[in-house]
């Protein structure tokens, strides 16, 4: 029986004696062989798995930031006032702030050994632009959310909460639609790099990325528009502008976390990555 018969996943060596000549073959694998496949499709389903839940944890965290402070603090008359009479809240709102940087920040880290195989230069971008970057933002609104009680102390040793210059601080510190239209650019060219690797390896299906390319301007145009002032800051003009990219996030965590990557597609992003890496000897003519 041929040595690729009785094992097909084996290197075999020898020495042609008549050229002296050092031969190497290199034997792929069968297609089917799931000692090959089974590994890696094991570690791809636990970092789509992973990053899915990330997804979600940071969305959540993400929401319920802006019911507990965002809203009420932007919305009240006098917000040094209103943080410092609810300072418990504002310090939950901030950690939520946090709880969704982080958890968006993994995401990158745990699809990066999956993204380098695709295409290593656009993951590592990815890794830094939403992983560091993006991540330092967010720390910074949180930051920015903690300094409103000691900030409302501040002014009512002095001028007032209520008086124009301390609401137009509170308001600021709270509510920045420059600052915003800045994190949410960032977020975009992350989104950007992310969904150019998923669309050239396959390993989520298509129309979900393609979904995605369509929402990442709208999503843009919504907090350019406002920092503008053609639409007002979360308004209905806005939230309807982001509502494409945010329910594509959801159905992506879903699909990772219910679905995982697509086999074929995995294998195939595997099999080039290895091979661009093999070098096979020929024989002499």
């Amino acid at each position: 029986m041929p040595l690729s018969a009785a094992c097909p996943a084996l290197h075999a060596g020898h020495v042609d004696r008549e050229k002296g000549v050092a031969v190497t073959m290199v034997i792929k694998p069968v297609r089917g062989d799931p000692s090959h496949h089974v590994p890696g499709m094991r570690q791809h389903k636990a970092a789509a798995t992973t990053a899915g839940i990330l997804y979600i944890i940071g969305t959540i965290a993400g929401i319920l930031s802006k019911a507990v402070t965002y809203f009420p603090v932007h919305h009240a008359d006098d917000p040094f006032a209103y943080a410092a009479k609810h300072s418990g809240a504002v310090a939950t709102g901030a950690l939520l702030v946090l709880v969704m940087g982080l958890s968006l920040a993994f995401v990158p880290v745990v699809l990066f050994p999956v993204l380098r195989r695709v295409d290593e230069v656009l993951a590592t971008g990815y890794l830094i632009i939403r992983g560091a970057v993006e991540t330092a933002a967010y720390v910074i609104i949180a930051i920015a959310w903690l300094l409103l009680v000691p900030l409302a102390e501040t002014m009512a040793a002095g001028p007032g909460t209520a008086s124009p210059a301390g609401v137009r601080l509170g308001t600021l510190v709270i509510d920045s639609d420059g600052a915003s239209a800045m994190l949410t650019l960032v977020f975009c060219l992350g989104a950007v790099l992310f969904y150019v690797l998923l669309y050239r390896s396959r390993i989520v299906p298509r129309w979900i990325t393609l979904w995605g390319f369509v929402g990442i301007p709208l999503y843009a145009a919504a907090y350019l528009l406002a920092m503008y002032g053609a639409i007002g800051g979360n308004s209905s003009e806005q939230n309807l502008l982001q509502l494409p990219l945010g329910v594509q996030e959801m159905v992506l965590a879903v699909w990772m976390i219910a679905r995982g990557f697509r086999p074929a597609a995995v294998s195939t992003a595997s099999e080039l990555a290895d091979g661009d890496g093999q070098r096979h000897a020929r024989l002499p003519s």
